[in-house]
């Protein structure tokens, strides 16, 4: 029912948000007015916020190719199309077109949450304030969720250097974003990180306690948000306390007999946010669900050999074929973004760092317990239960958009299969080629980005 109710908040929003997809491949988002008074009322900005959320679900995003791309650069999965063909390769051309598209698509909804933001803390809405207030913490999280988003993948990780002054994405101007034409230069990489908690902090500071839907962001959510955040900068104790806060909040795992089972409903037991996808909002040929389900991208042999027999997460791989997004012919599976379990696995990694092995242990081993009832549980220490943490989080994430950061904030070399034939391309870190080039088209039109700040190696 949730899902039918969101389905017709993000309808309101078409007129808001809606154009040709491909009609802005060739202009730079951030030079784009969408409108001077977005804001009138009280319902049209509820429109306004869903379609923030309508982005995040666009097909060049988490609908679609933002996930497909994280798993495709790692040894998760490979290529069997045309789509990302030199990313497979680990050859991504300056103006490919699927780079151009989540580029675009993440910026044009930090321009219109920061629009929207705006022109919102300046309305009086009078008895629908107290409303109004939590809508706009709610785009703040969204906005801070877009930034790392955007970092994560066309940035090296925040651990790249000692102090994070390498080269981040742009921050844009939120005072003349969607007034003036603006031309954000890269930031590096300490402030924008420094943005991404700022936003979400204060997104949680003002979102309310309601954990009804998945599909928007709450108190509990923005934490687990914050706690994957803190986790890649390093701050265990801020990711340990987040995490565990967020364990404590009412969800349980989804039990063995039924974990198969859960990959075709809605929510589940221990979903925090999700992205709803409907048949209605069908991305087509850029589905997330058609993509794997075809299918377009498979899992690598690499993959479902580390995958022990009894384990039931080895159900989701059928002759290299992905089943985590089942609903292949109605495209409705909704996107995953933030589950229990990978706060369970936060809560260990961090725990492992601070040196609480015997914590961690425990854990980690929640989750294996729940794939494998017949493993027996880790009893690793030190940096041998790194790695296996590193390994769980590998098979219980797969497929959801998070392998190849957890390679790079972990400084890990791997193997990269290629192409059906699973050519093997050995990628040592630091590797240039782990990130995304920043799109030609966007060094062309905006003169604060020049050639000399792309990124290393295109």
């Amino acid at each position: 029912m949730m899902k039918k109710i969101y389905l017709i908040i993000l309808m309101i929003s078409i007129t808001l948000t809606s154009c040709n997809r491909d009609e802005f491949l060739d202009k730079d988002p951030y030079d784009r007015v969408l409108t001077e008074n977005l804001v009138k009322d009280f319902i049209t900005f509820e429109s306004a916020t869903a379609g923030a959320y309508n982005i995040l679900q666009d097909r060049f995003y988490y609908g679609g190719l933002y996930p497909i791309a994280s798993d495709l650069m790692s040894d998760n999965s490979l290529s069997s199309w045309i789509l990302f063909p030199g990313t497979d390769a680990y050859e991504t051309p300056t103006d490919d077109r699927e780079v151009l598209r989540i580029w675009n698509k993440i910026t044009s909804l930090i321009a219109h949450t920061s629009i929207v933001i705006r022109q919102a803390e300046s309305f009086d809405f009078e008895s629908d304030q107290a409303q109004a207030s939590e809508l706009i913490a709610q785009l703040y999280v969204i906005r801070g969720l877009a930034y790392f988003d955007m970092q994560r993948l066309f940035a090296q990780p925040y651990n790249f250097t000692a102090t994070a002054s390498h080269m981040g994405i742009p921050l844009v101007d939120e005072a003349q974003v969607g007034i003036e034409i603006i031309n954000p230069a890269r930031n590096t990489t300490a402030q924008v990180y420094a943005k991404i908690i700022s936003d979400i902090q204060y997104g949680i500071n003002g979102v309310g306690d309601d954990t009804s839907s998945i599909y928007n962001f709450n108190k509990t959510s923005a934490k687990a948000l914050l706690a994957r955040v803190h986790l890649y900068m390093e701050n265990w104790d801020e990711a340990n306390a987040l995490a565990t806060e967020v364990i404590g909040a009412g969800y349980t795992l989804v039990s063995n007999t039924d974990y198969v089972a859960s990959w075709a409903e809605d929510t589940t037991t221990e979903s925090i946010f999700s992205i709803v996808n409907t048949e209605t909002d069908n991305g087509g040929s850029y589905a997330i669900t058609f993509l794997y389900g075809r299918p377009r991208f498979k899992a690598t042999t690499d993959l479902f050999d580390a995958i022990d027999a009894n384990d039931v997460r080895k159900n989701l791989i059928d002759a290299q074929k992905v089943l985590k997004y089942p609903s292949y012919t109605t495209r409705d599976d909704n996107t995953p973004v933030i589950r229990l379990s990978e706060m369970y696995l936060i809560q260990a990694e961090a725990m492992a760092e601070l040196g609480m092995d015997s914590e961690a242990r425990i854990a980690v081993n929640k989750i294996l317990s729940r794939a494998n009832p017949l493993a027996a549980p880790y009893t690793e220490t030190g940096q041998t239960l790194k790695d296996v943490i590193q390994d769980e989080r590998r098979k219980e994430l797969m497929f959801e958009g998070h392998r190849i950061f957890d390679l790079t904030r972990t400084k890990r070399s791997f193997v990269k299969y290629s192409t059906v034939a699973e050519d093997t391309i050995n990628v040592n870190y630091p590797s240039d080629k782990t990130i995304l080039p920043i799109p030609q088209s966007e060094i062309d039109a905006n003169d604060n980005i020049s050639e000399s700040d792309q990124n290393a190696g295109y």
